[in-house]
C-alpha cells in the first residue's frame, strides 16, 4: 500500500509486517530506506566499491530469505547491522587479498587543514596507511572498529548487533586500538604522533 501525502511513512516494522503477507511493494521501500546504510557499513569494513555492492545485494537477499525470523521486540537497525556483519566477516575471511582489508576512518588522522580542500587527497593517504596496518587485525575486530569509529554506535549496541558481551565489544576494540597504534609506530611512525594526538 503507497502512502498518501496525508498519510505517515511506515516505520521499518510496519513495512516488515506489510512483507511478510505478500506486499513486494513494502520490501522494495524497506530496500530503498537501507541501500545506503547497508552499502556504507559494508563499503567501510571492506573497503572496495565493487565488494561493497555485491555483499550489499547478498544482504538484501539474505533479508528476504529471513524476514520471518525477524523479532518486532528488536529494533529493525539492530537486526539488520547483524546481517550486514555476518556476511562482510565471513566475505573478509574467505578472501585473502590485501585489497580488502578495513576501509580507512578520517578519524585515525586528525587534522586541522580545511577539509574540503584537501579531503580527496588525505582520504586516499590515510586508506593507504590504514589498509596497510588493519591487515593484522581479526574480521571481528576489523567489524567492531568500523562500528564504534565510523558508525558512531556504543559498545551496548555492536554487543546486540554481534550478539556478544560488551565486555568483549570493549576488548576487541582495545586490542584493535593497541595493536594498529603498533603498526603505526613500526611503519609509519609520523601517523602514529598524529594519532596519539587525536585520541
Amino acid at each position: 500500500m503507497i502512502p498518501t501525502n496525508d498519510s505517515p511513512e511506515p516505520d521499518d516494522r510496519q513495512l516488515v509486517e506489510q512483507v511478510r503477507h505478500g506486499d513486494e511493494g513494502a520490501f522494495e521501500t524497506l530496500v530503498r530506506r537501507k541501500t545506503s546504510k547497508v552499502y556504507g557499513l559494508c563499503y567501510r569494513v571492506i573497503g572496495n566499491s565493487e565488494d561493497a555492492k555485491d555483499i550489499s545485494q547478498l544482504v538484501f537477499i539474505k533479508l528476504w530469505e529471513n524476514i520471518e525470523k525477524y523479532d518486532a521486540q528488536y529494533a529493525f537497525d539492530t537486526w539488520l547491522y547483524r546481517m550486514v556483519t555476518n556476511v562482510a566477516i565471513d566475505f573478509m575471511r574467505n578472501k585473502h587479498s590485501r585489497d580488502n582489508a578495513v576501509n580507512s576512518t578520517l578519524r585515525l588522522v586528525k587534522t586541522s587543514v580545511d577539509p574540503e580542500q584537501t579531503v580527496a587527497v588525505q582520504r586516499k593517504e590515510v586508506e593507504a596507511v590504514f589498509n596497510a596496518v588493519s591487515d593484522v587485525l581479526s574480521p571481528k575486530q576489523k567489524a567492531i572498529f568500523v562500528m564504534s569509529e565510523m558508525e558512531d554506535l556504543r559498545s551496548s549496541e555492536i554487543a546486540k548487533i554481534l550478539g556478544c558481551q560488551e565486555s568483549t565489544v570493549r576488548n576487541h576494540l582495545f586490542n584493535a586500538r593497541k595493536v594498529m597504534q603498533q603498526q603505526l609506530k613500526r611503519r609509519f611512525p609520523e601517523y602514529a604522533r598524529l594519532w596519539e594526538e587525536s585520541r
